[in-house]
């Protein structure tokens, strides 16, 4: 599996490297490189994206780096630039869902039991936010 998972990688790599700011790619490419351990590796992508960005495509750059910054451990700036791309009509229900998993699991954290056996629970604040955003889907 991690040789394809590899494989994918490259492609992804190889197309970005044709269209930098190819936000769709981006996104997939962020996802295989968290799902491969190589979180420090998504930010010189981003950056590249960044740089190439027009100003149409701004939405589906806020988008990756908000999920960068949601698989990096910053919830909050997650949430800053998850916000600027929820209102976008490629990427807004995907950084709507996003939104929500960090309202709802702000540290990231594998919750595989129920919540009173992990200590984990929301704030009633988060749990509100995530109801509005929940309406706004």
């Amino acid at each position: 599996m991690e040789a394809k998972t590899e494989a994918a990688i490259n492609t992804y790599i190889q197309l970005l490297e044709k269209e930098p700011a190819n936000f769709n790619t981006l996104s997939h490419l962020i996802e295989l490189l968290r799902r491969a351990g190589r979180v420090s590796d998504i930010d010189k992508y981003v950056q590249r994206a960044e740089k190439n960005c027009q100003r149409i495509n701004l939405a589906g750059l806020f988008y990756c780096k908000g999920v960068q910054k949601r698989f990096e451990g910053d919830p909050a700036g997650a949430l800053k630039e998850l916000n600027w791309a929820r209102f976008d009509n490629v990427f807004g229900k995907s950084a709507i869902m996003n939104m929500i998993d960090i309202y709802l699991n702000p540290a990231n954290e594998m919750i595989y039991s129920s919540q009173s056996e992990t200590g984990f629970t929301p704030s009633p604040d988060n749990i509100a936010q995530a109801k509005i955003l929940i309406v706004e889907l």
